[in-house]
């Protein structure tokens, strides 16, 4: 089994969530017209390691997403070392590539930091914290964040996603998301406040989520990075190891 493939059951299951997944030879389309603004339930997922045309994901692909309203069309390739040339058409055309580096901390204890909180009222202040620190990844219009916040009420955290903050006094100054899915935990919105940066949340966090996958049954626990960012020597400080990366595209419906 690749060290891929855990994280894929994860993504299988969590997908499962969604109104409507497609199932293709080359992995799948997955959409929910309820959060048309939120990338994640609108996408294809491309898990294949056969050769795969760009014309052939998007016959599949673009029709969802009509149907769903999501404006732009979204696709994840799994194994891109393998889709070199369904990377470079969707490159050439104008698309931007980003890629994020799949990490993985596994079979290792972490300790705990007993100031890291697990957030046990999703009350009106939690909220306005998650808002504004959705914002942090470059999430503005207000539509995509109350659909961002919707997703979490009726998807996310029904089906077991917890988040954790550090406190400072008496405010939120970090944040950070886990779901354990087919014995498999995935850490996501790891957001510090500017005011607080530079003191180590981030690496609270992680430890915390790590250890909380753990008790929970999880083997594995993945989180995605910047793979030029400093995130990735906190992460690797916690005990995760880069295992390969995933490209992904965004493009207009309508050329």
């Amino acid at each position: 089994m690749s060290d891929l493939e855990p994280l894929l059951a994860f993504w299988r299951a969590q997908d499962a969530l969604f109104d409507r997944v497609e199932t293709t030879w080359w992995g799948a389309v997955v959409s929910d017209a309820r959060f048309p603004r939120i990338q994640e339930p609108n996408y294809a997922r491309v898990e294949t390691h056969q050769a795969v045309g760009l014309p052939e994901i998007e016959d599949a692909l673009l029709p969802a997403m009509r149907e769903s309203g999501s404006a732009p069309s979204h696709v994840v390739v799994f194994s891109p070392e393998d889709q070199t040339d369904l990377v470079a058409a969707a490159s050439t055309r104008g698309d931007r590539i980003a890629w994020d580096l799949v990490m993985v901390a596994s079979g290792n204890e972490v300790a705990a930091p007993e100031h890291v909180e697990e957030v046990s009222e999703l009350d009106e202040g939690f909220w306005a914290d998650h808002r504004e620190s959705a914002r942090l990844f470059d999430v503005s219009e207000e539509d995509t964040l109350d659909q961002l916040q919707a997703l979490e009420r009726e998807v996310l955290i029904p089906a077991g996603r917890r988040w954790f903050a550090v406190v400072d006094g008496d405010r939120r100054v970090a944040l950070a998301a886990l779901l354990v899915l087919e014995r498999t935990a995935f850490i996501a919105h790891v957001a510090t406040f500017p005011d607080a940066r530079r003191r180590g949340h981030a690496e609270a966090l992680t430890r915390r989520l790590v250890s909380e996958a753990m008790a929970s049954g999880a083997e594995r626990t993945y989180l995605l990075a910047d793979p030029e960012g400093d995130a990735v020597r906190i992460y690797g400080r916690v005990g995760f190891d880069g295992i390969g990366h995933l490209a992904s595209w965004l493009s207009p419906l309508e050329r």
